[in-house]
């Protein structure tokens, strides 16, 4: 790991480099709704995925990866299941930064593969500023 921040909501943004040399950028948090499971939001140049880690639970399929407040559905993005966590795809980068960026820093829904995560996104507005500092400071 080059460097990290972390907000006081519990959000974690590292800076690290790959043994091929690209920058990766990553942040994150851990949550607890029925059991514990993270959210992870990595950026390495242009591609920008979401994971979402269930060791309790790991998933066997996927499908979209809806996120919504209530009745606000933020975006259905594209994902796999591999190993404990759910992702979504680089062919939804483009989309994945626009939901990103229009996320609320409060409680938000994923809904995924017959699954349903509740999380408190307290703090996401911070992360998503680290998430830039550390992305100018990857392509130094």
């Amino acid at each position: 790991m080059l460097q990290s921040w972390r907000t006081d909501d519990g959000w974690l943004t590292e800076l690290r480099e790959h043994s091929d040399g690209a920058h990766v950028c990553t942040t994150g948090k851990a949550f607890r709704d029925a059991h514990t499971f993270g959210l992870s939001i990595v950026q390495s140049g242009p591609t920008m995925l979401i994971t979402l880690v269930d060791e309790a639970s790991p998933p066997s399929t996927a499908g979209p990866m809806k996120f919504s407040a209530g009745s606000q559905v933020f975006g259905a993005l594209a994902s796999t299941a591999d190993g404990p966590a759910f992702a979504t795809t680089e062919q939804e980068s483009g989309n994945t930064r626009r939901m990103i960026s229009d996320l609320p820093d409060q409680l938000v829904t994923i809904d995924v593969a017959d699954r349903q995560y509740k999380l408190d996104l307290s703090g996401l507005a911070r992360a998503r500023e680290q998430l830039k500092t550390c992305e100018a400071d990857a392509k130094q």
